[in-house]
């Protein structure tokens, strides 16, 4: 079994601007920040596989319309109250949900449930391990923060293992657009 998920990446300088506003927040809570080199766009989490499928979701990234697209990333918002995850928005005219509804109808065709959430783009800054309301301030400075544009001209089938200091991300496939 691996543990999978489907992603886009921004450029590094996108993600080294983020990474950047996520270090302002450090002493504030308890937080446990993503590094930039880690940072990305989950298009669809599809956990735990049998080895076999990678072949079948690689075959079905392949098949993916072509055309790359612009996304920029500006202003810091939260995943729940009191904040569960900090993260920087995604704006992209729609493409990454786009993506990630072709890969939803294709996936579910050879046996992955759809999600049932309704998918929001966004790239995860940090997770709160433990909220202090001191956090709310820091969060309010970084709201209109600009990170920066880029081109997305791939999509990734990425291979996550769990260990103690964090996961290590492996790219199993990259299918260019």
């Amino acid at each position: 079994m691996v543990r999978t998920f489907i992603a886009v990446e921004p450029s590094a300088s996108v993600r080294n601007a983020i990474f950047s506003a996520g270090t302002s927040l450090r002493g504030t809570g308890r937080l446990s920040l993503v590094p930039d080199n880690q940072m990305h766009i989950t298009l669809k989490f599809l956990g735990e596989i049998p080895e076999s499928s990678v072949a079948k979701v690689s075959s079905v990234l392949d098949t993916l319309p072509k055309g790359f697209y612009q996304l920029s990333a500006h202003g810091v918002s939260v995943f729940g109250h009191p904040p569960r995850v900090i993260k920087a928005e995604v704006h992209d005219g729609g493409h990454s949900a786009e993506l990630a509804e072709e890969l939803e109808t294709k996936l579910s065709r050879i046996g992955f449930p759809r999600e049932e959430k309704k998918f929001s783009p966004h790239i995860t800054i940090a997770r709160v391990k433990e909220y202090v309301p001191e956090l709310n301030a820091k969060l309010a400075a970084l709201k209109s923060l600009d990170f920066g544009s880029c081109e997305i001209s791939a999509v990734l089938l990425k291979k996550s293992v769990l260990t103690p200091s964090g996961p290590i991300y492996s790219t199993l496939h990259r299918v260019e657009l």
